[in-house]
Parts: structure tokens; sequence; C-alpha cells
């Protein structure tokens, strides 16, 4: 029994020594009293050179989000999730084919709790993460355990580290912050040419300038028309700020109650858009804001802004909702009150600007059948994002509706249809009918229809690495054009691959049993579902004909995902059962990891990782 424990203890020690040389040299905990009352904890991770991890805004389809699970006491309870301390790196990863947020060096979160007790008390749980360095990533479980005496001394935060700012405004002007901020101007803009504003700029500038008005009164009551505008737009931001919910912001991406709401209101807008009904608000309501406004005089402004707001619902809202959907994503507090304020400038300033150069009116383009082309455009957008929306819910709830192939399928009609309207071969029941078309129109034509046929090979199993972050990842939907015996039925792999059209298994017990069967060899490929290094390995090496051809007639393939959530008796997921396995066998925790085995288990090949094709082939002639 004792050579038993000692055995295991250094197994579990070896283990332990290879998971720490994956990038991570320590993790540090420590605990401060917040003057609330509450305790905010302090993760450190330190990393080894040219090792990166991700921060915790999680993001689908993208890589792991750093976590931290709490294990059951009734000490203590969670206030929010787990956040970034300092302001995150931002990269484009092109195994996503998205822009994703990490660190380097030393990596920092906070996780703030509200004790239960004035008693000290500990705090256990795990914090959970993926490092990568461009080569291979892992993933990591620390483990936990902080003693921690609510009744300290309030105002002991933990000291930033040197170079950290301390000012929330300073970290949030990274470019991120700014991308953001330049989107939701250009959203602002765009509302005005839509078809519920831009017939109302003369009469709303004509009120500005009019009723006798000096030059200099018509300036004043079209400044205040601008800060009013920005003051209720702003107004809506702040509301939004103030009851958003810490944990539901960091799901909003994933959970499926926010993806359903954002599906049904571009859903309702896009038929809206269509000609299937109009969207107002209560009538009343703006009545009497344009009562309010008849009165004249500064105050008249205000009302005015309004009145513009309300009528002007119906073609803002999407603009409105997609701005907050991105600041409530990010989970940053003020970027709904921000984003809002920077919007109704947007909004604003070509009123402002036309009330101090009345001239200009003359030079700007009728209404017309183009305001009418606005709104259908907008609805093929919306309805192509609703597509994106529904596919989260499905993904949350594992149903398998809505495949890649129906998806890109979607997308591709969508597309196509945008461009047949555009270049006039067909129109909605309330175009206009007119003669011939502009440029303009001949160019996005030929933009929207060159983009539906880049669509159509995805449905054949091209990868689209593209737009990799936008639809679902390969999955047996995937309609597969035979090459030989390079691509053979579809299995259950979900990489973004033509190697994931072969058929290979998620369980080893399976495809150990099928290797006793047909007296092939197991093709093992160790890899997670965030994992930015598998994917790009699945994309150019594996998915290569001669590797293709040598997988599906000489081996079974088994895909072992070490964040596999499928609960599991003795490690409590599957996941973990095959990270276990990863270490234990092939002395490493790091993905891709690829071995050949037998029908036994035993090792015949391998272990590799990351490499090229040249030597991955090498490696499948052991």
């Amino acid at each position: 029994m004792v050579l038993k424990r000692a055995a295991a203890a250094v197994i579990a020690g070896l283990i332990a020594l290879c998971a720490s040389a994956q990038g991570v040299i320590s993790v540090d905990t420590k605990s401060s009293v917040l003057p609330d009352g509450k305790v905010e904890l302090l993760f450190t991770v330190n990393l080894e050179p040219g090792w990166y991890m991700y921060s915790t805004v999680p993001v689908s389809g993208g890589p792991m989000a750093t976590s931290f699970t709490a294990d059951a006491a009734g000490t203590f309870s969670l206030d929010g999730t787990l956040r970034d301390a300092e302001e995150a790196h931002i990269k484009f990863d092109e195994g996503f084919a998205m822009e994703v947020k990490y660190f380097e060096g030393t990596a920092r979160f906070r996780q703030v709790i509200t004790p239960a007790t004035a008693d000290r008390f500990t705090v256990s749980g795990l914090l959970e993460f993926q490092t990568c360095n461009g080569a291979e990533c892992t993933l990591n479980e620390s483990e936990i355990s902080i003693k921690v005496d609510p009744g300290a001394q309030a105002g002991q935060a933990a000291a930033p580290a040197a170079g950290e700012s301390t000012s929330g405004q300073d970290k949030a002007a990274g470019q991120g912050f700014w991308s953001f901020l330049l989107i939701a101007f250009l959203a602002g803009l765009a509302g005005v040419i839509t078809p519920c504003v831009f017939p109302m700029i003369p009469m709303t500038v004509g009120f500005l300038i009019g009723g006798g008005s000096t030059k200099g009164a018509g300036i004043m009551k079209g400044i205040i028309f601008g800060l009013s505008i920005i003051v209720i737009y702003t107004l809506l931001g702040l509301v939004v700020a103030l009851f958003q919910s810490t944990a539901a912001t960091d799901a909003i991406g994933t959970h499926w109650i926010p993806n359903l709401i954002f599906a049904l209101l571009f859903l309702v807008f896009a038929v809206s858009f269509l000609g299937a009904f109009e969207i107002t608000l209560p009538s009343g309501l703006a009545n009497k804001a344009d009562r309010e406004a008849d009165k004249g005089g500064y105050v008249a402004a205000f009302f005015v802004a309004l009145a513009m707001v309300i009528v002007s619902f119906s073609c803002t809202g999407p603009f409105v909702g997609s701005i907050l959907a991105a600041a409530v994503l990010d989970g940053v507090a003020l970027r709904p009150i921000v984003g809002m304020a920077v919007f109704g400038l947007g909004f604003s300033l070509p009123f402002v600007v036309l009330s101090f150069f009345p001239g200009v009116m003359k030079k700007l383009p009728k209404s017309g059948g183009w305001l009418n082309m606005v709104k259908v455009v907008f609805a093929y957008i919306m309805l192509a994002f609703a597509m994106k929306f529904l596919y989260n819910i499905d993904a949350y709830f594992g149903w398998g509706i809505i495949t890649r192939l129906g998806f890109i399928a979607v997308w591709a009609v969508l597309a196509l249809l945008l461009g047949l309207y555009f270049l006039g071969i067909f129109r909605t029941s309330h175009d206009t009918p007119t003669e011939g078309i502009g440029w303009g129109r001949h160019i996005a034509g030929i933009v929207c229809i060159a983009f539906a046929f880049y669509l159509i090979p995805g449905l054949f199993g091209a990868p689209l690495q593209s737009i990799s972050g936008l639809i679902p990842p390969m999955d047996g939907s995937t309609l597969t054009i035979s090459q030989g015996n390079a691509q053979a039925a579809s299995g259950n792999s979900t990489a973004a691959s033509g190697y994931s059209t072969l058929k290979s298994y998620t369980d080893l017990d399976e495809a150990l049993a099928e290797s006793k069967a047909t007296g092939k060899p197991v093709f093992i490929a160790f890899k997670s579902h965030t994992c930015s290094v598998c994917k790009q390995m699945e994309a150019t090496v594996l998915s290569s004909p001669a590797v293709m051809e040598k997988l599906s007639s000489q081996f079974v393939i088994a895909n072992l995902y070490v964040d596999d959530k499928t609960e599991d008796a003795e490690f409590r997921t599957l996941g973990r059962r095959y990270r276990d396995l990863e270490l234990k066998q092939f002395g490493s925790a790091s993905q891709p990891l690829y071995a050949v085995v037998d029908s036994e288990g035993n090792t015949l090949s391998g272990p590799t990782g990351s490499c090229t094709e040249e030597e991955f082939l090498l490696f499948l002639k052991f």
C-alpha cells in the first residue's frame, strides 16, 4: 500500500511538472477587502516567454475564455464572474479567423465575492485557462485555495503592478474601444439616411432656422437640438448600463436567452423593412412631443429632438440594438453609455451642420425610391445575422437543427437575392419603378453575387477561413466531392477542414473496438474546440490530399477533445479523462498532439505536434 501511494505520488508529481512546463511559471492569488465590504480576489498567472493566454471575455466560436469556478460553500457567493484586471492585447488569429484578446508575460484577473459571514473562511475553486505559443496549446487547471478575512481593514486592495494603469478610462482607450466608438458613430450617420429620417431633414432644419429667428438663434437651436439627441440616447445607454448583470454580460455571447432576443429583434425588423408591416411607438407619445415642439423657442428644440427619436425608432431600432448588444457583450459598464452618446452625435450631426449652413440642403438628393432600397438592404443583412443568433441557440442546446450546410446555404441565397435586387432583376411591393440602375447598384450587385459564389464551395468542404468566425464549424452535414479515397463518409468530428470529413470517433473505446475489427491502427488526435493551432493544422497539413489518402485507407481515426464536457464517472468529464491519458502515456498536455496506437492502446508512433506535411507523413510511416 505504501509503495502504491508512493508510486501514485511520483506519477502525480511528474504530471504536475509536465503541466507546469506548458507555458505557466506560477499562479499566485491574493485577496483584499473593498470599501463596500466585498472581497476582491486577484489571480496572477506568470507565463513563460513566447507563451500567451486568453482573456475572460467569451466569444462564440473563439478560444477558451479564462474562468473561475468556486467550490460549493455557504460562507460566500460570487459577485459576477471573473474579469480581466488589465487591458488585453488584441490580434487577428488565423485559426479562428477573428480578433482575439490575449495576455503575454503576466496575466491578472479579478473575482469579487460577497462574504456571508464576518469570520475568516477559505475560498477554494478551479481557475481554468488555455495557453498557446503559436505551435501548440494546452488547457490548464489551477487549484485555488486562499484564506479570506472579511474583518480586515477596508481599502487594502492589491496594488497594481508596475506599468499597470489604475484608470478604467485609460484602459478603455485601447484599440477595441476606439473601433467600437467609430462603429457607433458611423451607425448614427447611417440612421440619418433611413426612410424614417431622411424625408424629415428639410422640415426639421426649417424649424431650427425659421420662425423669425436670427441666424444666431437658429444656430443656438441647432446646438440644443443636437445636444438633446445625444442626451436622449445617452440616457438609453445609462439604463442598460445600470440594469446589466455582470454574469449576464459574460454569457450573452453564448446563452440562449439573449441570442433569442436579438434573433427575434432582427427578424421582426427585417420583415417590417420588407413591407409586411410598420413598427411604430404609441402615437400619443409622438403627438405629445409634437405639441410641445409647436410652442417654439429653445425648449421646443428639445421636444423636436424627442419627437425625432420617437418617430425614427422603426428605422434606428436595429442600429441601437446592435450597438447596445456589442457594448453589453464586451462587459464594460461604460460602453453602453459612451456608445449611445457617440451614436447620438453621429445621428444629430447632419442636422446641426445643416442648421449652420442651410444652403447645403439644396445639394442633398431628393427623397425617393432609393430610401426603400435602403430598407430592403437592411432587411437582408438583418436576416443574415438573425441566422447567426439562431445558430448560437441551437449550439447551446446541442440540437443540431441548424447545420453548417444549412447555414451557408441560407447566407448564399440571401447574398444572391440581394445581388439580384441591386441589379433590378426583381423589386419589392413598396418599391417605385425605375428606369435603369446606376453604377453604384451595379458594383453592389456584383459584390453580393460574388460573395454568394464564394460561399458555395463551403457546402462541399471548403473551410472558408476568412469568415470561419461567423459560420458554424465543419460537421457531418457538409457535402463532399469524392477525391479517390481521400474523403470518405463524414464522421462526428467538428474541425473546420476537409480532414473532418473522414469517418472518425470521439470515443476512444469505440475507436479501439473498430481497430480490433479491422486490424488497422488507431490515429489519435488530442485537440480542443478552442485550439487555434489545431484548426490551422487541420486546414493545412491534415487536409492535404497525401495525408487524407493515408489516414482514410490505413487508420482508424479518433478525435479526442480534452475539453469534452460529457460526464465521466471517474474523471468528472470525458475531456479530463483524455487529458489524463495524454499526460500519462505521452508525457504532454499540449494540443494538437498526434499519436498512433494499436488495438490495445499501445503506442506505435509519436507523439508529434504541429509540423510540416513532410514531417507528418514520416510520422505516419512507422
